[in-house]
């Protein structure tokens, strides 16, 4: 009978109460921090993704921009250059236009007055 009034001792079970509670807070707690570095962690994984795209990015353009400057360092390379810039040509280079062929049909004959009157009733 004594074991049985220590374990309804109102002291007793207000502490084991509380001891859950404070239990049950650090477990929130924990998964509060959890779901933290887990947001943070999916948060750097797209900035390293984006980043990683800016530098493919620059690295092409870096490629793009030496072969530029390569060209621009020979002679053929600049007078291409400026043929482009200020469309100028040498003494004695003549102008020459190309025209493309035309692939257009035809155009049809106007209709007279009485074949369109033979289209408009040629149910009949």
């Amino acid at each position: 009978m004594a074991n049985i009034r220590a374990r309804n001792d109102p002291v007793r079970i207000f502490l084991r109460r509380l001891l859950l509670a404070a239990l049950f807070a650090l477990v929130i707690f924990g998964a509060w921090s959890v779901w933290g570095a887990w947001r943070k962690e999916q948060e750097s994984a797209a900035l390293k993704q984006q980043s990683e795209a800016a530098l493919a990015d620059l690295t092409t353009q870096q490629s793009q921009l030496q072969a530029n400057i390569a060209s621009l360092q020979s002679d053929r390379g600049r007078e291409a250059q400026l043929r482009q810039e200020y469309a100028v040509g040498k003494s004695g280079e003549n102008l020459v236009i190309i025209v493309d062929a035309s692939t257009t049909a035809p155009a049809a004959p106007p209709q007279s007055f009485l074949e369109r009157l033979k289209k408009a009733f040629s149910w009949w």
